[in-house]
């Protein structure tokens, strides 16, 4: 049979891109199709009053020389034109937490001497808290992307291991137990189910090293696409896929929102599992297959503010701040739409002229997608006037509470822009406008896994639903996917190789 292409990928996020620019490297012809007129999933910006604001990608970690991220940043180009902005080592993160402030530096050694110096009772639990987790990161060798090691991703104890059991077993003290917990809302933390493993990884990736990207987050994007299209490859846009067909166990075709049908030999799904599960008519994939997908439990949605400011008016900090009204950082297990807001993350734009003062920043918080669930099946420019105003009303309410810590903000700000779980469902595609994917539950730890093979022998899964989320798991993910193909160990020797 003659296909059209060796490979289909559905969706463009920055798994999907990232396998289309491999196998299209490799002399694959490779067809991307993006529902959005958009490319880049989480990657996306978007351009108000001549600023540039960046959907999901707010910081990254594992960058500097040497280190995995830089490795595969440096493999795909992406170093290359695109500048990026350390932060500050004695600080890339504070945690405000029930009034106190916590600064988190880069690396372990300084990260060491600081919780020490917080407290100084504790030092054997710190020591015991940063070996276990260095345990946990030796164990997964992909993650360090040793080619002669583990190719997979080795389910082992730490992955049924509770994170917030775990850090109490070290130690009684409540303020530390929090500090320890307290990066937990960059993967949508659950304190009854998480498992040391992701906590170990996330961790680990910051701490290592932490950056901005300077200007666009669709630099990255674009980068990708121009690699595809450079190898022969093509990137649709506005080509949602409504169908897959299937027979004997395979994808035969795709089909698009416009009436497209497209062939290929192989197929990778980006998209959600439980989203790509609802493209296979019945009878299509195994039931119990589907059923696991479509059973997954996903984390929390988001509610974001991107606020361009007055000129000289709020001083540019570099690093995020983290603030939580209560004493406990765990806010998705404690989520109160009545209370809300409790949290929010600040992060900010690295200014283009390089001043003292910030020209854009962003407020972000969970929120769960029953709030908005009653707008959701209404076009996204048709939602209504009480739509506008619950936006607005929330927006005030966020506002207000970061103010209580930057007092100068409220008469800082020119104009913001809103997004809520719709927004992530209507751009990303996650069900209920899910922020980090698939929750992985340490009671589970294989049933909350998802492999890149499914029950069809030529349809694959990438992104941040199978190893973790983020650029680097996403990363990771595309490389173990196309290891289907090429051989992980043979990617990860040429990554190791190419690093400059």
């Amino acid at each position: 049979m003659s296909y059209q292409y060796d490979s289909i990928i559905l969706g463009s996020g920055l798994g999907g891109l990232l396998c289309g620019a491999l196998m299209a490297k490799h002399g694959m012809k490779v067809l991307v199709l993006e529902k959005n007129y958009q490319y880049g999933g989480s990657l996306q910006s978007y351009n108000r009053k001549g600023y540039n604001f960046s959907t999901g990608l707010h910081y990254l970690g594992g960058l500097d020389k040497g280190q995995p991220l830089h490795k595969i940043f440096s493999y795909f180009g992406l170093l290359d034109d695109i500048a990026y902005q350390r932060l500050d080592d004695a600080c890339f993160d504070v945690f405000n937490i029930g009034g106190y402030e916590y600064e988190f530096p880069i690396g372990w050694d300084s990260f060491r001497k600081k919780m020490i110096d917080y407290f100084p009772d504790e030092e054997v639990a710190i020591d015991n808290y940063i070996e276990e987790i260095h345990k946990v990161i030796d164990l997964q060798e992909v993650n360090l992307l040793h080619a002669n090691g583990n190719n997979e991703i080795n389910i082992n104890e730490y992955h049924k291991i509770n994170t917030w059991e775990f850090i109490q077993s070290l130690t009684t003290n409540k303020k530390l137990q929090q500090v320890l917990s307290a990066l937990n809302f960059v993967y949508g933390g659950v304190k009854s189910k998480s498992p040391l493993y992701v906590h170990a990884l996330i961790n680990n990736h910051y701490i290592s090293s932490a950056y901005r990207i300077v200007g666009r987050s669709s630099q990255i994007s674009e980068k990708l696409v121009s690699q595809i299209i450079a190898n022969g490859g093509k990137v649709i846009t506005n080509s949602a896929v409504i169908g897959i067909d299937t027979a004997d166990d395979l994808v035969k075709s795709v089909k698009t929102i416009n009436g497209d049908v497209f062939t290929a030999k192989n197929f990778i799904s980006n998209v959600h599992p439980s989203t790509t599960m609802s493209l296979i008519p019945d009878g299509g994939i195994k039931k119990s297959f589907r059923n696991r997908m479509n059973r997954k439990e996903n984390t929390l949605s988001a509610f974001a503010i991107n606020l361009v400011l007055k000129d000289n008016c709020f001083k540019y900090r570099n690093h995020n701040y983290n603030y939580y009204k209560g004493d406990d950082v765990w806010y998705a297990s404690n989520y109160n739409s009545v209370t809300w807001p409790e949290h929010y993350f600040m992060h900010y734009s690295v200014p283009h002229d390089g001043g003292k003062y910030a020209k854009c920043i962003g407020l972000l918080t969970h929120m769960e997608f029953e709030e908005v669930a009653k707008w959701k099946d209404l076009d996204s420019k048709k939602r209504g006037a009480d739509y506008k105003e619950f936006k607005e009303d929330k927006a005030k309410k966020l506002i207000e509470l970061a103010s209580k810590q930057f007092p100068e903000l409220k008469e800082s700000i020119d104009s913001y822009y809103i997004s809520t779980p719709l927004t992530y469902l209507d751009y990303l595609g996650s069900p209920k406008g899910s922020m980090y994917g698939t929750l992985r539950d340490h009671k589970n730890p294989l049933g909350s896994y998802i492999h890149t093979k499914t029950k069809l022998d030529n349809l694959f899964f990438t992104g941040q639903n199978l190893n973790l989320h983020g650029v680097l798991g996403v990363s990771l993910s595309a490389i173990i996917t196309c290891g289907e193909f090429f051989g992980t160990a043979n990617l990860i020797k040429e990554i190791n190789l190419d690093e400059t």
